[in-house]
């Protein structure tokens, strides 16, 4: 039993880091910074940079500070599940795609679904 929660633990890091890694980046590209700026300044190493957005490293404190008041959000955003993107743009978009496929039949339903799927797992 011991073995089986080292590695759920071990997959549950994985997870956090890539997360993790992948909202720094998202945050970088939205104010479009290259890595190299980003580490500038944040008086960082680009490589270091690399390692966060693609989970290959944990941050420490001191960079989760420095991240969370350069972006201007709490040190808890980085490690929240899933990003919830509410913009109204977003929002319009939801409730377009619920119009439109409100009179759909099951067989195109499903279609959509497996669309959908599709599209969340790449």
């Amino acid at each position: 039993m011991e073995i089986k929660q080292k590695t759920i633990y071990h997959e549950n890091m994985i997870d956090i880091k890539k997360n993790l890694g992948s909202k720094v980046k998202k945050l970088r590209i939205k104010e479009k910074l290259t890595q190299d700026k980003l580490a500038e300044k944040l008086n960082l190493q680009t490589q270091t940079i690399t390692f966060i957005e693609t989970g290959r490293s944990f941050i420490s404190c001191e960079v989760l500070e420095r991240l969370s008041n350069f972006f201007n959000v709490v040190p808890s955003y980085f490690f929240e599940e899933k990003d919830m993107d509410n913009s109204q743009e977003n929002l319009n978009y939801k409730k377009e795609i619920i119009a439109l496929i409100s009179n759909l039949d099951t067989y195109r339903l499903k279609d959509i679904y497996n669309i959908i799927l599709a599209l969340k797992n790449n």
